[in-house]
């Protein structure tokens, strides 16, 4: 079996544990790689799954990116022979995932830094403190959205224009 059939098995198994209505979309990019986007109401479920079904307890770490109107949260969970990242979508108007630090420990950093650049907030997070931000961080600067430079990030926390 090849690592491409061994990964739709994966993606069949999934599929049935969640649902074919609750997954966006798929891809298999490459051998040892695959990407899937649920919706978001099915992250903490799709995690549980992987971690206790197939073995993907290995979280390596979460990213988001800021695409305008919504904002993209990747989980990247691997092992030795996978890396699986799963994607959800939020609304930038409300953008809040469920935490999934219960089901796997190591997303906490990852979570908080993720608030802090983002501005995607992780609900119910046994502690959404600030990580990568001072404590008087304005609450409505996130530095990685796409409507900041350093400029105007200087202009707003400091009150100065950057010559």
């Amino acid at each position: 079996m090849t690592y491409n059939d061994a990964n739709m098995k994966t993606i069949e198994r999934l599929t049935v544990a969640i649902g074919r209505e609750n997954i966006i979309e798929v891809k298999t990019p490459r051998d040892k790689r695959v990407s899937i986007r649920v919706k978001t109401n099915k992250l903490r479920d799709t995690i549980a799954y992987l971690k206790e079904k197939e073995g993907l307890y290995h979280l390596a770490t979460i990213t988001g990116t800021d695409l305008g109107d919504e904002r993209e949260i990747n989980y990247h969970l691997n092992r030795q022979d996978l890396i699986f990242t799963i994607k959800v979508r939020v609304p930038s108007e409300r953008p809040v995932v469920p935490s999934i630090t219960d089901i796997l420990n190591g997303a906490v950093l990852y979570e908080r830094e993720v608030r802090d650049m983002i501005g995607v907030f992780p609900e119910g997070h046994p502690n959404p403190k600030r990580l990568n931000l001072s404590d008087d961080w304005p609450d409505n600067i996130y530095p990685l959205l796409k409507k900041w430079d350093i400029k105007s990030i200087r202009k707003e926390v400091d009150g100065e224009e950057w010559t």
